[in-house]
């Protein structure tokens, strides 16, 4: 009899794993998906701006996130506040991956770091899939930061100068690896 139990438990378990996993949006067919995770509530006042390379993607501040569906491939992903911070992106289609993004102490207002996740690192997915699974995403709409369009030109152009000046002088760049992913 606790042998059976034991199973029925252990089916139980299975399936709500398999319930959860199926709760993370998958790409559309073709595309990667990537989630940027805000996962403390540290500067939760401050906005952070996000990029793909010279690709404004908007902003937004406090413990959430927001998904970006884009053409597999090679990506530079940065993210700014009173820093800048860049991740290389290698990424393969019909893949989900995830960013952590990680407010640190600044000198006048919160910085930033980006922190890929490894899709074998079970302990980060469940810290932030606790987040993912309890919040709706944010919507990044290009009408929200149109205001901001005219000043962005030169702020693009200001940190993906940043970007090729960190790596010509051998800056260690965060890397994002295709085999990273999480289905």
């Amino acid at each position: 009899m606790k042998r059976f139990y034991f199973i029925l438990l252990f089916c139980f378990l299975c399936l709500l794993s398999v319930a959860r996993a199926q709760d993370f949006a998958i790409p559309a067919e073709g595309k990667s998906l990537v989630y940027f995770v805000r996962s403390s509530g540290t500067g939760a006042l401050i906005n952070f701006k996000y990029f793909d390379g010279e690709n404004y993607l908007g902003k937004f501040r406090g413990r959430n996130y927001f998904m970006y569906e884009c053409d597999p491939g090679e990506h530079v992903f940065w993210v700014t506040s009173e820093n800048r911070d860049f991740v290389e992106a290698s990424l393969m289609p019909d893949k989900v991956y995830f960013i952590e993004v990680r407010p640190t102490p600044g000198a006048l207002k919160a910085a930033v770091r980006l922190i890929p996740i490894d899709g074998d690192d079970a302990r980060s997915k469940k810290r932030l899939g606790k987040i993912i699974l309890k919040r709706d995403p944010v919507s990044l709409q290009k009408s929200d930061f149109s205001t901001e369009a005219e000043g962005l030109e030169y702020y693009i152009q200001n940190g993906m100068k940043k970007y090729l000046s960190d790596k010509e002088k051998g800056k260690k760049i965060t890397q994002l690896p295709a085999n990273f992913y999480h289905n």
